[in-house]
Formats: C-alpha cells, sequence, structure tokens
C-alpha cells in the first residue's frame, strides 16, 4: 500500500510538472522533472534522484548547477558545470542522496541555466520520499542462556519476510560479548525462508547485556542495505563448585583406581586432566572428557606400575576461564590379576636324582589357567624323567593344586630354577623361581642301603617273605588233600 501511495504521488507531481518551465524573457525555456531509484529508502541507504531537463526553447541552454534540499534549506546532493543543451534537446542528471532519519520528506530538486544572452534561469521540482527501516528481513536468537566468563552456544535466524528473494547476506553479530568467528555468509536467501548460524559467545560480566546483529543484504532491484537488530539478555554470574573422590576398585579382576568428579555449580568443566602422585611424583597422568554444569563424570586410572600406598588424585580443569584443582587422597592396595606361587615344598635326593613336591597357589584375583611347572636349565641342572615338566591344569582364585617335579643336579647346586607358566584373562603369564634345595635329604632306599641289602645280610623284609611262604605252602597242602579225598 505504502508504494502505491509513493506511486501516485510520483504520478501526480509527473502530471503537474508540465507547467514547470522557465519563460523568462530574454533567457533560457526549460523544463525539469525528476524521480528516485526507490520510493521508500532506508535511513542511511544511498539512492538515486534522476533530474531530467529538456530545452524547449530556440536558443541554447548551458546547465550549471543541480541541487537538491529539504525545506529547512539542508542541501543533500549538488552538481555543477553539466554542459549545454541544445534547442530542443534533454539532459539526464542522476544524483545521489542519503537521509539518515526515518519518515516522510519532502524534497525540492532546483536546476540552475543560462541562456545565449547571459542570463540564468532557475527552475525545480519536489520529490516526496518515505525513509524507513528496512523490512525484509529479521534477526532472531535462540538458546541464549549465558553465564559470565563461560563460552556458550547462540544461535542466531536470519529471515528474509520479503515478497522477493534477496541475495549476498552477511550477519554480523556483536555487542557486549566476545564472540568467535563474529560473521557468517549466505549467497541467497529466496522468499519467505531462514537460515541459522551458531556462534561462540562469552560474556565477561554478568548482569543484563546486549547482542547487536547487523544484517546486510541486497534485494531483488540491487539495492544494498543494511538492518540492525538488539536482543537484551540477563547473564547469570559464574559458580563453580566441583568435588573429587577416588577408590580402590575391581574391573575384570584387576585393581584399578575410580575417580569421581563432580560440578555442582553452573559452569561447565573442560580441559579435564588427571595425575596420580606418590611422594609427589607423578606415576599416572590421563586425559579425560569435560564435566558438564550439575554433573558427575566417572574416570579410572589402572596401571600396574602404580605402587602400594598413600597415593594422591588431582583434577586440572578450566571453568569460567579459569585454572582450578580439586584432590583426592586414597590408600592404595592394588590386588593382583594373577599370581601363582609355589608352596609347601619338599625336595629329597636319591643321588643326582633330586625330587620335588609341592603346591602351585593361586594368590591372583583372577582364575589361572593352564598352569605349566617345569625344571629350568641351568649349570648343573636338567630336567629328567618322569616328570621333568608338570601339567597342573586349572587353579581358581585363592585355591591349590600339587606337583611333583624330577631333576639331575650336581653336589654343588642349592638351588632348583622352576618355570611356571599360565594364562589368565587371555594374558599369558611367565616367570622362573628359585627354590632352595640345599637342605634336601636323601630319600630311603638310597645307594647306601641298595649297597647293604646286595651282600647277602639278613635285610629287614626277609622275615615277612618266609612267613608268606609257609603261608602258601600250606594252603597248597589243604587243597591237595582236599581233591585226593574226592
Amino acid at each position: 500500500m505504502r508504494r502505491i501511495v509513493s506511486a501516485t504521488l510520483v504520478l501526480l507531481m509527473l502530471t503537474s510538472s508540465v507547467g514547470s518551465v522557465a519563460l523568462t524573457a530574454g533567457a533560457a525555456d526549460v523544463s525539469i522533472q525528476a524521480s528516485t531509484s526507490v520510493d521508500d529508502p532506508a535511513p542511511g541507504e544511498p539512492f538515486t534522484v534522476t533530474v531530467n531537463l529538456s530545452n524547449v526553447g530556440n536558443g541554447s541552454a548551458d546547465v550549471t548547477d543541480i541541487y537538491v534540499r529539504d525545506s529547512g534549506g539542508t542541501e543533500y546532493a549538488r552538481a555543477e558545470d553539466l554542459g549545454t543543451i541544445t534547442a530542443g534537446g534533454k539532459m539526464s542528471v542522476p544524483v545521489s542522496v542519503v537521509l539518515d532519519d526515518a519518515g516522510r520528506k519532502r524534497l525540492t530538486v532546483h536546476a540552475v541555466v543560462k541562456g545565449p544572452d547571459g542570463g540564468h534561469t532557475r527552475v525545480s521540482y519536489p520529490v516526496y520520499v518515505d525513509v524507513e527501516k528496512p523490512d525484509e528481513t529479521a534477526v532472531s536468537f535462540e538458546k541464549l542462556d549465558p553465564i559470565a566468563g563461560d563460552e556458550s552456544s547462540v544461535e542466531a535466524t536470519v529471515a528474509n519476510g520479503d515478497e522477493n528473494p534477496i541475495s549476498n547476506v552477511r550477519l554480523n553479530l556483536g555487542g557486549d560479548a566476545e564472540i568467535e568467528d563474529s560473521q557468517r555468509v549466505n549467497a541467497s536467501l529466496p522468499a519467505g525462508k531462514q537460515t541459522s548460524y551458531t556462534y561462540n559467545v562469552t560474556f565477561p560480566d554478568s548482569g543484563e547485556q546486549t547482542l547487536n546483529a547487523t544484517v546486510t543484504y541486497k534485494t531483488a532491484d540491487g539495492t544494498t542495505r543494511t538492518a540492525s537488530f538488539e536482543k537484551s539478555t540477563t547473564v547469570e554470574a559464574a559458580t563453580v563448585d566441583a568435588d573429587l573422590t577416588a577408590t580402590v576398585d575391581e574391573i575384570n579382576g584387576s585393581s584399578v583406581i575410580r575417580t569421581e568428579l563432580t560440578e555442582y555449580g553452573n559452569v561447565d568443566l573442560t580441559d579435564v586432566r588427571l595425575r596420580a602422585l606418590v611422594d609427589r611424583n607423578v606415576v599416572k597422568r590421563s586425559l579425560v572428557s569435560d564435566v558438564p554444569a550439575e554433573s558427575t563424570r566417572t574416570f579410572t586410572l589402572n596401571e600396574t606400575d602404580i605402587p602400594a600406598g598413600e597415593m594422591t588424585v588431582v583434577a586440572e580443569y578450566t571453568a569460567a576461564g579459569k585454572s582450578h584443582t580439586s584432590n583426592a587422597t586414597l590408600d592404595y592396595s592394588p590386588q593382583e590379576q594373577s599370581n601363582v606361587e609355589l608352596t609347601g615344598i619338599e625336595a629329597t635326593r636319591a643321588g643326582s636324582t633330586l625330587t620335588l613336591s609341592g603346591d602351585a597357589a593361586n594368590l591372583g584375583s583372577a582364575d589361572a589357567n593352564s598352569v605349566l611347572v617345569s625344571v629350568a636349565n641351568a649349570n648343573g641342572v636338567s630336567p629328567v624323567s618322569p616328570n621333568g615338566e608338570y601339567f597342573v591344569g586349572t587353579v581358581e582364585s585363592s585355591e591349590f593344586a600339587t606337583f611333583d617335579l624330577t631333576a639331575n643336579v650336581n653336589g654343588s647346586v642349592d638351588s632348583l630354577p622352576v618355570k611356571i607358566r599360565y594364562s589368565a584373562n587371555g594374558e599369558q603369564f611367565t616367570r622362573t623361581v628359585r627354590v632352595d634345595i640345599s637342605d634336601s635329604q636323601a630319600a630311603s632306599g638310597s645307594d647306601g642301603a641298595a649297597a647293604s641289602s646286595g651282600s647277602g645280610g639278613s635285610g629287614g623284609s626277609d622275615p615277612p617273605l618266609m612267613v608268606i611262604g609257609a603261608v602258601l605252602l600250606v594252603v597248597v597242602g589243604a587243597c591237595g588233600i582236599y581233591w585226593w579225598r574226592r
């Protein structure tokens, strides 16, 4: 409707301009008309006023000045020494005008021409312009819930409310916030459509703060326009209230340090790093995920090289733009995943042959599978039959199983190397232990005892054999008499 009214006014002015002719005697006879490139320019937006001059006289006319003024005498544009219009000729002169304030404006276009006799003639033409803020676009904000000093995301949406597409859309965000990558660009935006952009913003201060959005675009008729929008928001003061706990836990049969970092405050904990310290020495480091506001994150530290004893776990993180730390202490007593030890060892010798008997005890927290103990080769030691190695099998946690080993050793050897191999939770373990055999005793039936019985002397086993033989003779005789009588 606004544009129809403006067009009607222009048409009325064009119709009335027929009488806008200089008829001064002896001067040039010139008529003037003017038109604007837009009916409703935006404040501060340049637009063009085109001045059309016609020489309706018989002599030439020199155009010396063209200028545009309002009713108060403020001049907005001027052009000088524009040339000569011959009799019956025409001239079109464009001038650029910028109006800063919104509202309906009445401008007057003036032209000064010099006739053949040197006399000057002034002609004028009124122009009406409606200066209005651009209404093709609008900017709105979503997800705006900022906390002072804490980076947050805000979604800015540009909408095209015009009936024609716009192009070269540029959105700049500013105001009281620190903004990362403040400008976004879109090549075109169809009529009735919108596009959204996500910005990372940080308000340094709490309280009432402002975001400013400036969108620059080109309309369908090629006019470049700029529209500004403002959004006020309340920025909440930041509170950091973090708590760290650490306990010993068991996962898959292994001891781990279980840590929980809780943020009771209203800002996120970012760039979180964990350190485990023993005697002020760092024994384990770990980078972990961020902790959102009013939430808890659980992390674990597992490392076989962490020694038992008092330990301090330190969490370092960033909150509201500043660095913070939280500490927790614990008495770390790790439980081994698997640990097969040899217990109840008894060693006996028969000449150079050593027999080793004992138990394979599982002191770990996981079952030990495929347990195999064997005599390891060493100086003066070698495995021999029947039990150079012994397959124990599976030994459950906190249980044991017996084994026997035989080895050939010389008299100077006082320890026997025994290799222990097994698997636990899919991991293979192998180690060699040395068993003290310096106190091993000779077994019964040693070489001395065998020599004594072989010399013909009466041995301790002779009386029982004679008794057994006599009993057999009596039984056989009795059986013979029974069959003979029958």
